[in-house]
């Protein structure tokens, strides 16, 4: 059975905070298939860096105004089916202590968790460079604590094969399976493989995550799934050609998105068979003073019973407490974000390999 070939990219032009993109590929066969159980429109959103050390757990969380952080966009993340996010510090039982400025690791306080509940974040992704800031021991505790707290999460455990094992959401009739994975650790090797944290963070092996995906759908009944990616350079607009290689061959693994993070600042998107790579989503609770490392993405994927998809992305004021940008902040994002899509859609395509390359770049936050 022949499929319409997806519509092409296109970057409208900016109305008021939204940048809406067409281009969803159609439910393949097996898909289609599922597709005839009842179902109600879905609605994804994800958001990018989320770091709770340092000045966050010191003026927020632990001097009683952690409720602040989240105000601006709390509606928003509750009224979604799915809302993810990535965990970029972990978790633990210091009791009044804070990470002090400028501290290359990251822990924020065990009570986080309940802002992170109360937010309305359904799956958190775990994989990401900071995973063993504290060792094995500090992200042991880190996971469960949120086991505990009855938070989902993906990326990282005591086994790899409990990093690697994706939380499976049900909603509207959808089963969505969300994965972590990092390409990008803080070793002079910039990657995991070889290290002791290799027995417990998600590293994005595009050949390992082929059969983890075809086993989310065959086993756990999976619709969609979702890739959480901490990847890239930061502070940079656009990514390296290593991280598109990668991020296209997570498309091309079974991902239906990506859903990238770690640069700090927004990066522009694409579509890979018709489905969306977001490279860098930028900070969500996480201040720094570079040039744009003050604005985010706030991505939403909806899913209809029809088979229709589409993306949408709404610019962030980010720092401490999140909030939708507006006005001229708001359009500035916008026309950033629309720029760089535009080069990636120039980007050759080097085909698919098995992703386990150990990058010689320095690490980075």
């Amino acid at each position: 059975m022949a499929f319409p070939a997806p519509a092409p990219l296109y970057f409208p032009a900016v109305t008021g905070l939204r940048l809406y993109l067409a281009g969803f590929l159609l439910l393949g066969p097996a898909d289609a298939a599922r597709a005839q159980a009842p179902r109600e429109t879905l609605r994804v959103v994800a958001v990018g860096d989320i770091n709770f050390a340092r000045a966050v757990a010191r003026e927020y969380v632990l001097a009683g105004r952690g409720a602040e952080i989240f105000a601006g966009v709390r509606d928003e993340l509750r009224s979604a089916d799915i809302a993810i996010g990535n965990l970029e510090s972990l978790l633990l039982d210091r009791p009044g202590y804070a990470d002090p400025p400028g501290s290359p690791v990251f822990a924020g306080p065990r009570e986080a968790m309940d802002l992170l509940l109360d937010a309305g974040f359904d799956a958190l992704g775990t994989a990401n460079n900071h995973a063993w800031d504290f060792r094995r021991a500090g992200l042991i505790e880190s996971v469960g604590h949120l086991d505990r707290a009855g938070l989902a999460h993906t990326g990282t455990g005591a086994t790899l094969g409990e990093a690697l094992r994706p939380v499976v959401l049900r909603r509207n009739g959808w089963t969505v399976a969300v994965f972590s994975v990092t390409y990008i650790f803080n070793d002079e090797s910039m990657s995991v493989v070889g290290l002791p944290a290799e027995c417990c963070v998600a590293w994005a092996d595009t050949a390992r995550l082929a059969h983890r995906f075809r086993a989310a759908r065959d086993s756990a009944g999976a619709d969609l799934v979702l890739v959480s990616l901490h990847a890239g350079l930061e502070y940079i607009p656009v990514p390296p050609a290593d991280v598109v290689r990668v991020a296209r061959g997570l498309i091309r693994a079974g991902a239906d998105a990506v859903l990238g993070h770690h640069p700090h600042v927004p990066q522009g998107m694409e579509y890979v068979d018709g489905k969306p790579i977001f490279y860098s989503l930028g900070n969500f609770v996480f201040r720094q003073e570079r040039p744009w490392t003050d604005r985010g993405l706030w991505a939403a994927l909806t899913f209809h019973p029809d088979g229709r998809r589409r993306a949408e992305v709404r610019p962030l004021a980010v720092g401490y407490t999140p909030r939708f940008a507006v006005g001229a902040d708001s359009a500035a994002t916008m026309r950033h974000f629309t720029e760089i899509s535009r080069r990636l859609a120039r980007l050759p395509d080097r085909g698919p390999r098995r992703n386990v390359a150990r990058p010689s770049r320095p690490p980075g936050n």
